[in-house]
């Protein structure tokens, strides 16, 4: 898509065609679910929005989605313990605790394979986590394969995540942003602009959590553009994950940048019963890359997100 159209897509996307529910969401219309097969299996969907492939081996099942670059991680489950975190990336998620350790209500742009949102359910049962999720297919695919079973507390929305956030009026404590197509995060969704819709959507205390990866210039661009409009942002990267965990308050003080000012990570950690190590995540912490300081704020105007993603850094060779 060319930069000057995504000014007037994001206008339609504001428009009551593609306006999201309001808030509080009730949940998404249950589909026909087809039963998944019995024993193992590999099954491929093709939808509106994705080239989808699951995969069920033993007990663990596998979410991916097909691009031109390869297939990609949306989630993968053990079915026999759906609250295991497998991918190293959504452990990572729950160091938003650090920052606000008793989350009420949350949001997560993108459902993937529902991965954080058994342990957050089973973390925090009195809490709302609302979901907003653009494929339905998706959705039915969490349900028949993956043993995701929403209830009043972990509702789904079948909307775009910007048209949701834009029209929503709830306030989130946490709000996290793991929208992913096939490796990549569509583009109206890392601007500056819409990191500002994110932003007055959390409480006073609310932190912004946003998924990205590494490798490329948009890494640099995407932090950039966080620094921009969030008080203080800090960094965590899990080890041989390629995924860095972006987290951004709105507020200057308590400093969050300190790790030794996070609180005790045995106490927070408590709710997790042993499936989140929140003190080896603690170690996860990057300092902000020196590129960034020369990189460039996207905004709605100003969007090469998919010349970024296609430009390579080597991280090791500069020293980050």
């Amino acid at each position: 898509m060319k930069t000057r159209l995504l000014p007037a897509l994001l206008a339609l996307l504001g428009s009551p065609v593609f306006a999201a529910p309001a808030a509080p969401a009730a949940a998404a219309p249950a589909p026909v679910l087809k039963p998944a097969p019995k024993g193992d299996y590999i099954e491929s969907f093709d939808t509106l929005y994705n080239n989808l492939t699951i995969q069920r081996e033993g007990t663990r099942v596998e979410l991916r989605a097909r691009s031109r670059r390869g297939e990609f991680y949306e989630s993968i489950v053990d079915v026999a313990d759906p609250l295991d975190l497998i991918l190293e990336y959504s452990r990572t998620v729950y160091a938003a605790a650090f920052f606000q350790p008793e989350p009420k209500r949350a949001l997560i742009i993108g459902l993937g394979g529902a991965g954080v949102h058994r342990l957050f359910a089973k973390a925090y049962p009195d809490a709302v986590l609302q979901t907003v999720e653009l494929d339905q297919k998706i959705y039915e695919l969490c349900q028949t394969h993956l043993e995701f079973h929403p209830t009043d507390k972990t509702p789904v929305a079948i909307a775009d995540g910007r048209a949701y956030v834009k029209r929503d009026t709830a306030k989130y404590d946490w709000l996290l942003l793991d929208a992913f197509r096939g490796g990549y995060v569509p583009a109206h969704l890392k601007t500056e602009e819409f990191l500002r819709e994110c932003a007055a959507r959390l409480t006073d205390q609310g932190v912004f959590i946003n998924n990205l990866h590494e490798g490329t210039e948009l890494f640099y661009a995407d932090i950039k553009t966080m620094q921009k409009v969030f008080a203080q942002v800090v960094l965590l990267n899990p080890a041989n994950s390629g995924n860095v965990m972006a987290f951004g308050v709105n507020y200057k003080t308590p400093v969050i940048t300190d790790p030794s000012k996070w609180p005790d990570a045995a106490v927070v950690g408590k709710r997790f019963e042993g499936r989140v190590n929140l003190a080896a995540i603690k170690g996860e912490l990057m300092p902000i890359p020196r590129e960034v300081a020369a990189a460039k704020v996207i905004t709605d105007d100003f969007n090469p997100a998919e010349l970024l993603n296609v430009i390579k850094t080597n991280n090791e060779s500069k020293g980050r």
